[in-house]
């Protein structure tokens, strides 16, 4: 791919990092327009688009492991977006490695709170070992404005959920990653994770 062609997909910060050693599959060619049509131009601006309600009764029964493997796969933020938000609407744990690496990777912008959506709803230990070490490492990278903020309410989440306390841990090291951010509001963060994740389940519960 050209330095165009990776800005367009969502590759638009060069950074390095230790987990570019992680292997994930990865596809720079186009899909098909019939996927991009029917599959990633419904989900990829987010769940809470009117149409996403009718999208999902009417599609998610068709959802498969190909389908979803092929949408990660690509080296675009749209079709990642989608393919996360697909496999946690169809509660596919199976792709937790691959999403959680996807989040750690961080090749492209604008997926990674799909991806953390996916792991959230996997509530599995290695989806919460995926989130806790993205913070680990990214919350350290104060150059780096990604997602880091949706990682948080992720782990808040899940700490509400769990009866756990593992966001707690990453505090310190938040106030000050947001030392230089003024609009980083963690408290905001918390609020939009915790209606996404209600959009989701609110989604779930209406399939077709």
């Amino acid at each position: 791919m050209n330095s165009l062609e990776r800005h367009v997909a969502g590759a638009t910060v060069t950074h390095t990092s230790p987990f570019a050693g992680l292997q994930v599959p990865v596809n720079i060619q186009l899909l098909p327009a019939n996927i991009r049509e029917t599959w990633v131009q419904p989900l990829y601006f987010g769940l809470r688009e009117p149409h996403v309600k009718d999208f999902v009764a009417n599609h998610l029964h068709l959802v498969n492991d190909e389908l979803i493997s092929q949408l990660l796969a690509s080296f675009d933020w749209r079709p990642r977006t989608a393919g996360a938000y697909l496999a946690a609407l169809s509660d596919r744990q199976a792709f937790t490695t691959q999403i959680g690496r996807l989040l750690l990777r961080s090749d492209v912008c604008f997926a990674g709170s799909a991806y953390c959506i996916a792991l959230a709803q996997f509530n599995s230990p290695e989806s919460i070992r995926f989130l806790d070490e993205y913070l680990t490492y990214y919350l350290t990278r104060h150059d780096l404005w990604f997602d880091q903020g949706d990682a948080m309410g992720a782990l808040a989440y899940l700490d509400r959920l769990n009866g756990t306390s593992i966001a707690a841990l990453h505090m310190g090291a938040w106030i000050k990653f947001v030392e230089n951010k003024s609009n980083w509001n963690l408290a905001g963060y918390d609020v939009r994770f915790e209606e996404c994740m209600a959009i989701l389940q609110g989604l779930k519960s209406n399939e077709g």
